[in-house]
C-alpha cells in the first residue's frame, strides 16, 4: 500500500501540486471516492474544484491508484 501511495504523491508532484497541499488533497480525494466508488475522472474534477482543488486535474490513472490505496486500507 505505501508503494501506491509514494506512486500517487510522485505523480500528483509531477503535474505540479505543491508538496505541502497533498495530504490534505489526498484526504479529500479518498473522501470523494468513499462517496463515490465508481466516479470518473471528469467527475472527480468537477467535485475536487468545487471543494477548491484546482491546482491540478486528476487523471484515469491517478484515481486508479488513489481507489486501490484506499482499497488496500480497508
Amino acid at each position: 500500500m505505501e508503494d501506491l501511495k509514494l506512486l500517487l504523491i510522485d505523480r500528483l508532484k509531477s503535474k505540479g501540486m505543491d508538496p505541502a497541499l497533498i495530504p490534505a488533497y489526498l484526504k479529500a480525494l479518498a473522501s470523494l471516492i468513499a462517496s463515490e466508488p465508481g466516479i470518473e475522472p471528469a467527475s472527480a474534477n468537477r467535485k475536487l474544484r468545487s471543494l477548491g482543488w484546482d491546482e491540478v486535474e486528476i487523471d484515469y490513472h491517478c484515481l486508479q491508484i488513489a481507489i486501490a490505496c484506499q482499497e488496500s486500507e480497508g
